[in-house]
């Protein structure tokens, strides 16, 4: 049942990317040919593209062709747009994987330890940096980054690209300064959320009386005060692969990282619909499963949500 979710989002969101080339200023057959394209010249590439069709006709062929695998042909890069989102995709897939597992790293035990001392060491520094992180923009926070990171201490390099399968360790070095950039703001937000929660559940009977029973302080956080702490996390984390997804679009071009966010932008000013459309939909598909598996892990973690799912 919750895949056929998938199929009215599929439709708006698809609709929207071929709905958008009528709200974008100027013609895509003059964006292609140049201004100084005769007039027949532009009337004879809008016919070929379809532009000249209705929104429905265009979009039932786009979801024609789509159905079969074919997304069509970028008109920027002449190629097919399987093949260069085939191409895009796992730059931007790792580079989003890797911001998550930096944001879960750096939350997950810091918030455990502040939320269990109050008003601790831990816990002011901790929520000091963590208001500190949400109120920087991203920008900011890559070229902060960029000059320790890359021109000062010269550790990570400034911008670029190795495929993992060319060369692991130098892929790391090129993939770790844009995730970090990209799961700082998030580990804030993640260390705020589970911090509170964290707080809360060392009150409970069941954390009072383990600890009166003997047991130590960090085998009750991790035995008894992480797992009931984790359901606000799990949900903000779906959350967060659609930010982290949309962020990737920016660090992508000041990293200049070959991923599907970089191509996307390049997309815009150029007119490139099927690729603007084939972009959107690999984005949005991703989106909605990564929240279709956050449910099953939430049903996993929480029994009382498979019970209620179930009756």
């Amino acid at each position: 049942m919750r895949l056929l979710r998938l199929i009215p989002v599929m439709v708006l969101i698809t609709l929207l990317a071929t709905a958008a080339v009528d709200f974008m200023p100027g013609s895509p057959a003059v964006a292609m040919l140049g201004n100084e394209a005769t007039a027949e010249q532009v009337a004879a590439l809008t016919a070929q593209m379809g532009l000249d069709q209705p929104l429905i006709v265009r979009y039932m062929d786009w979801v024609a062709g789509a159905a079969q695998g074919n997304l069509g042909t970028s008109i920027r890069l002449d190629l097919p747009v399987a093949d260069v989102i085939a191409q895009r995709l796992p730059v931007t897939i790792e580079l989003t994987l890797l911001a998550l597992l930096i944001a879960l790293l750096l939350s997950v035990p810091t918030a455990l330890v502040a939320g269990a001392n109050v008003g601790g060491w831990v816990d002011r520094v901790a929520s000091t940096i963590s208001s500190a992180l949400i109120s920087l923009p991203s920008f900011a926070a890559a070229v902060i980054l960029i000059y320790v990171l890359s021109i000062r201490i010269q550790v990570f390099p400034v911008s670029g690209w190795v495929p993992f399968s060319q060369d692991p360790l130098s892929n790391l070095q090129h993939a770790f300064l844009p995730a970090l950039v990209l799961g700082l703001m998030e580990a804030a937000i993640f260390y705020r959320v589970l911090r509170s929660d964290v707080i809360a559940t060392v009150r409970e009977t069941f954390v009072l009386a383990a600890r009166a029973r003997g047991m130590s302080k960090s085998y009750v956080l991790l035995r008894h005060v992480l797992r009931p702490s984790l359901f606000s996390l799990i949900t903000i984390t779906g959350l967060a692969l659609g930010r982290l997804l949309g962020g990737a679009m920016i660090v992508e071009v000041l990293f200049a990282l070959p991923g599907l966010g970089s191509v996307l932008l390049q997309s815009v000013p150029s007119r490139d619909i099927p690729v603007i459309q084939g972009v959107v939909l690999v984005i949005a598909v991703v989106y909605v499963l990564v929240n279709i598996a956050v449910d099953l892990i939430y049903s996993a973690v929480d029994p009382r949500v498979r019970v209620r799912s179930s009756a």
